[in-house]
């Protein structure tokens, strides 16, 4: 029915300490989303937020590269200046976390692309 998960984890926008809760929650849901084959949304607006910085955090995005759930980027952007936000600095940071393609898509088919 659909090709992303927008706004994973958006939660902590506003109530950052969302993020210390102890669940297992997030890593059942990111096996459900690798079965599915369907990717996230790496979103750049949290830094807007009270949380100040992008969702999903780090160690999410390592859970969901060890469970093989491909990522695409998104700035949410509601102004025509934040449009692509951050774009270059998420592409490094999943590089480092060890991802090496990302995802887009034309006519609802994903294109995987090298970082």
């Amino acid at each position: 029915m659909f090709q992303i998960l927008g706004h994973i984890y958006a939660m902590k926008g506003f109530y950052p300490a969302f993020s210390s809760i102890e669940t297992d929650s997030i890593e059942k849901t990111l096996k459900i989303i690798s079965s599915e084959d369907i990717a996230i949304e790496i979103n750049t607006s949290g830094k807007t937020k009270d949380c100040g910085g992008w969702y999903p955090a780090d160690d999410i995005l390592e859970r969901a590269l060890f469970n093989d759930v491909k990522v695409t980027f998104g700035s949410d952007s509601h102004t025509p200046e934040r449009s692509g936000d951050e774009f270059e600095l998420v592409k490094k940071r999943l590089k480092e976390i060890g991802f090496s393609e990302w995802a887009y898509f034309v006519k609802k088919e994903r294109i995987l692309t090298p970082l």
